[in-house]
């Protein structure tokens, strides 16, 4: 079958039968012959007239080529049929595409073939290419996921915490803290988190657990804008908002655009490396016979779980595939409903070592992923309208209608919002009855329960003898706490296992969330008219409950991360080196009993004994560090190895000594 005539002569018609926009690789001859056919003005075959097949490099301005752009001519004669046909060599020199050029002396113009040239390792080239994009993505994925970690720091906690009271305010939270971190998981791990601390209900991270599910959805909206083509502009932008700048909250919103950029460039590369695969219609062809919804969800689960741990980053890399034409609507609806499934992994892992409250978040968020593809699987698979899968006929439909658009990048996208939208209609009603439902499979344990302030009441707010009493009682319970974090963490110095730092994590969790609801209590209290005795006493309130919370934070952010890191680089403190820091600890840890003590009780001279002691604190300090040195000097290895971490845990205990000397200070001065 002839195609489209391209040239006329006067008599003449030349028509290009076959092997145009073909794939060939340097230093080979092409696959396919390029083949034309010559015919009269009445479609007359006409033999033996010479056709001259010309290969040059690029594309010619005007049309128009000269014997200097010329790398191989070769005339041949057509046949009794019209036709002539020849199969070229590609040079190893030969540039990315390069043109045949086919004419007639007879005819005014040529006719062009075009061939896409490629590298004699064209396939390494290609998994490389694409092997470097994908990293490039994921780092973005996890810089923006970073980035704004450190902009709203522990306001996500709070924010998980307080406005998720509600079904619907849970699901506006969840959707809008993963819409913008860009990482369902990274929501999921922290609602493990809090749930497992008792600081956040089962009921309350089922509602966020939804709208996760919703926002994940973003990264796919973002890659159908075509945003990838302003890629290097966008990762300029954050580079030099974060160079220049010196305010934090900038530099932090510059790493969040940096981290899209390297995201959308990464999605670039995948797509260019794609190239190959488009012009080999064979792998097309084999591509295009997987039609097997089941399979082609399973897929969807096993990249996701295995390979890209991220929802977001499959359903990027499948609007990437199904663009290039490589995809078709199905398989990448397909494919990304298996990659909300394969979503799950990471939390699978993660919640292993989590208390069962833990556990049973990462089990509903499973339940809940694989529901979703059980309802829309019907609509996929064999319920058809109108002759077409009702799903794929809808998503047409609905991204045509209302987004103005046929492109199927934007309708793998919307398929992937809609999938989770529709969902959410179906289950966020009957959220109640789903968690008895997971109540009853999975029941809470005898220790398990919610974690909460036990005293302030807010009726006795407007009643400030009341009040600070209730007060005072909940920051004693809070001191408990405080102090046995600070038993405990000696034990993460010479532990090697995660379960006992994360033990500790879960009660810095709790002391952050009483001082969240205590602190503004005693607010409250302060906005009424009190006398100065109250006064003195609000603000006394005020300052010991920051000092609690303080040391909490040296012990979790400092004294944690120098276990951590210990165990990661497979270090331990020497037997000597160890004594001392327990010594440290211990003589810390009696001045925290002994403040707590002073503050229950209210006993000036318990207080002031602290107080007293500092001095022989600062003796016994130095005299550690002697102790160390002469170690050092010794060469003893363990204690070179573990030199900066030592003496970094003398000093963290000496500040939370400094801050119980302030809460001492605040307890006599009243």
């Amino acid at each position: 079958m002839l195609l489209p005539v391209i040239c006329l002569g006067q008599d003449f018609v030349l028509t290009k039968i076959s092997g145009d926009k073909q794939l060939a690789v340097r230093g080979t001859e092409i696959k396919d012959n390029l083949v034309v056919c010559l015919t009269d003005k009445n479609n007359v075959p006409v033999p033996d007239v010479k056709v001259n097949f010309i290969v040059a490099d690029g594309y010619f301005p005007n049309n128009k080529t000269s014997k200097e752009n010329s790398i191989q001519e070769e005339t041949i004669v057509t046949d009794e049929n019209g036709y002539a046909k020849s199969k070229i060599f590609i040079d190893k020199k030969a540039e990315d595409k390069v043109v045949v050029i086919v004419n007639v002396d007879v005819l005014a113009e040529p006719v062009y073939f075009t061939v896409s040239v490629l590298s004699k390792y064209w396939i390494l080239l290609m998994i490389a290419t694409m092997l470097g994009g994908a990293a490039l993505l994921l780092f973005g994925m996890f810089k923006v996921n970073t980035a704004f970690q450190q902009i709203a720091g522990q306001n996500i906690r709070t924010i998980l915490t307080k406005f998720t009271n509600t079904r619907l305010k849970g699901f506006f939270t969840g959707f809008i803290v993963t819409g913008i971190n860009q990482s369902s998981t990274a929501t999921l791990l922290l609602q493990i988190t809090l749930t497992s601390a008792g600081v956040m209900t089962f009921f309350q991270a089922m509602s966020v657990t939804i709208g996760a599910s919703v926002g994940s959805t973003v990264t796919g909206q973002l890659v159908a804008f075509k945003l990838v083509d302003y890629a290097l502009i966008i990762t300029a932008i954050g580079y030099f908002l974060s160079f220049f700048s010196k305010k934090r909250k900038i530099i932090e919103i510059g790493d969040v655009i940096f981290g899209f950029g390297l995201l959308f460039f990464g999605m670039k590369l995948m797509s260019d490396s794609m190239l190959p695969i488009t012009l080999n219609n064979e792998l097309l062809a084999t591509i295009a016979d997987l039609q097997s919804p089941f399979w082609l969800i399973i897929i969807g689960i096993f990249c996701t779980a295995f390979l890209t741990q991220s929802s977001g980053a499959t359903v990027g890399i499948i609007i990437v595939l199904a663009s290039s034409g490589i995809l078709s609507l199905l398989q990448g609806i397909c494919i990304c409903l298996g990659a909300q499934i394969g979503t799950c992994s990471t939390a699978i892992v993660a919640s292993i070592t989590q208390p069962r409250s833990g556990k049973r978040v990462m089990l509903w968020h499973l339940g809940y992923q694989i529901l979703g593809v059980v309802l829309v699987y019907p609509f996929i698979s064999f319920v058809y309208y109108k002759g077409e899968l009702c799903w794929i006929y809808f998503v047409k439909y609905f991204t045509s209608s209302f987004i103005f658009s046929n492109d199927i990048a934007r309708q793998i996208a919307m398929s992937h919002t809609l999938v989770t939208l529709f969902t959410a209609f179906i289950i966020l009603p009957i959220v109640p009855l789903l968690h008895k439902f997971m109540m009853l499979i999975y029941p809470s344990s005898a220790v398990e329960k919610h974690f909460g302030t036990a005293f302030i009441d807010e009726k006795y707010v407007e009643e400030p003898e009341k009040a600070l009493k209730l007060s005072k009682q909940e920051i004693e319970r809070l001191s408990e706490i405080v102090s046995d974090v600070m038993k405990d963490s000696i034990n993460a110095l010479k532990t090697r296992h995660e379960i006992v730092i994360e033990k500790i994590k879960y009660k810095c969790l709790q002391i952050s969330h009483l001082v969240d609801e205590i602190i503004p209590y005693l607010t409250k209290v302060g906005q009424n008219e009190l006398t100065e005795k109250q006064s003195q006493r609000e603000t006394m309130l005020l300052y010991i409950v920051a000092d609690f919370e303080q040391i909490a934070d040296i012990i979790n952010r400092n004294i944690i991360y120098i276990s951590q890191e210990k165990m990661r680089r497979h270090l331990r403190f020497s037997d000597e080196g160890l004594k001392d820091l327990k010594h440290m600890h211990n003589i810390v840890y009696t001045n925290c009993s002994k403040i707590i003590d002073a503050f229950i009780k209210e006993d000036e001279v318990l207080a002031r004994e602290v107080s007293d002691d500092i001095d022989k604190l600062n003796e016994i300090m130095h005299e550690l560090k002697r102790n160390h040195i002469a170690r050092l000097h010794a060469g003893l290895q363990e204690s070179i190895d573990t030199s900066s971490l030592h003496l970094d845990v003398l000093d963290q205990y000496m500040k939370i000594n400094e801050t119980l000397l302030d809460i001492a200070i605040n307890i006599y001065d009243v």
